[in-house]
């Protein structure tokens, strides 16, 4: 018989606790995971009893916690092995890439929860891994152009610094796959604007016409798109996507057919 200072107590929470454990594990193994809201939400167990059994399961390394889902050891270290392994490999595959796009994890891990994904991608993080919106790396990455397309590069540049404020189409400079590649990373990497589907400036041209722009406005009050056009010597395929991302950044803002400036600012 127990004696009567509390010992009862603690073998009933004892026993309660082991069972909740138990399924908690159990319901884990079958499941894979669980949204810890929804977990055993309709069993006998209270919301305290369940969250301590999470608590205890996560310390003796039984279970994975990561945000709002629970997940079972085995299950979660396997898929984040296959996240690592991905990651990896889309760093040597595309090493001008920022990383591996979030969407195409999800899609070859076959992840139906955004909220999987989410946490998968905050446990990566807590390691040797960062986001970039919807890119992840390993932090050590710094993407870099194979050597074979390097003469690529320099030919989109000079395409591109020709006529810096009315430079080729797009679809002019893109004209294979290896360029495609080269724009594609220099727009990840910052070094080429991204107007419109068509029209791409190097970063210092992009930064040279917002100036021109803010300086042309300044001195002669509204302007419309040709007045623009024809002051920065550009044309109107590039002047108008132009003028509509300053009206994005709040730096112009369109009255009619002209453009003003929304405040004096330092560009």
């Amino acid at each position: 018989m127990l004696d009567p200072d509390g010992d009862e107590v603690s073998l009933v929470s004892s026993v309660v606790t082991d069972n909740v454990d138990s399924l908690v594990r159990a319901t884990l193994a079958r499941q894979g995971f669980a949204h810890r809201e929804n977990l055993l939400v309709k069993s006998r167990f209270s919301a305290d009893e369940i969250s301590e059994a999470l608590t205890n399961l996560k310390e003796n390394g039984g279970i994975v916690v990561c945000q709002n889902i629970a997940a079972d050891y085995k299950f979660w270290r396997k898929l984040r092995a296959q996240a690592v392994g991905l990651i990896e490999a889309a760093h040597k595959e595309s090493p001008e890439r920022a990383g591996l796009d979030l969407g195409e994890l999800r899609s070859v891990l076959r992840i139906q929860e955004p909220e999987v994904l989410e946490s998968l991608a905050a446990d990566l993080c807590k390691d040797d891994f960062v986001r970039k919106g919807s890119v992840i790396a390993r932090t050590s990455h710094r993407p870099t152009l194979p050597v074979h397309v390097q003469p690529v590069e320099k030919r989109i540049r000079e395409a591109l610094n020709g006529q810096p404020f009315d430079p080729p189409s797009r679809k002019v400079i893109e004209s294979d796959p290896q360029a495609r590649q080269v724009v594609r990373f220099l727009i990840e990497d910052g070094e080429v604007t991204d107007l419109a589907p068509d029209v791409v400036l190097l970063r210092e041209s992009f930064e040279r016409m917002k100036s021109q722009v803010a300086e042309f406005i300044s001195k002669n009050g509204p302007a419309t798109v040709s007045q623009l056009r024809q002051a920065l010597g550009s044309s109107r395929r590039v002047m108008v996507p132009l003028l509509e991302r300053l009206d994005r950044e709040g730096i112009t803002r369109r009255a009619g057919d002209k453009r003003m400036l929304c405040r004096i600012r330092s560009l």
